[in-house]
């Protein structure tokens, strides 16, 4: 268990770059999400993410899982499945334009 709180869960799976996300992401939690990926990454050169059984994702947990501000795109999480939240939300701002 790498981080838990009431609405969302971050395990590790057998793969150690490998995150399993569960739950709901947003500004209560974003910040710790953030943390926790930075640190897998830290160790592990990269992160990969699962996020089929994500729920709900608001702006700033999307942020944090695109990571469209870090440079260079290899640096960003990569994401090995996309919940449909989480394409709803990747509609949603490409339609608001340039983040």
């Amino acid at each position: 268990m790498l981080y838990e709180d009431g609405n969302l869960r971050i395990t590790q799976a057998p793969r150690p770059e490998l995150l399993l996300v569960r739950g709901e992401i947003d500004v209560t939690n974003s910040a710790a999400v953030a943390q926790v990926l930075a640190d897998v990454q830290g160790r592990f050169g990269r992160v990969l993410v699962d996020t089929s059984e994500l729920r709900f994702v608001d702006v700033s947990g999307w942020r944090v899982l695109t990571a469209p501000h870090i440079e260079p795109p290899d640096r960003r999480p990569q994401l090995t499945t996309i919940a449909p939240c989480l394409q709803r939300m990747t509609r949603l701002m490409d339609d608001l334009g340039p983040y």
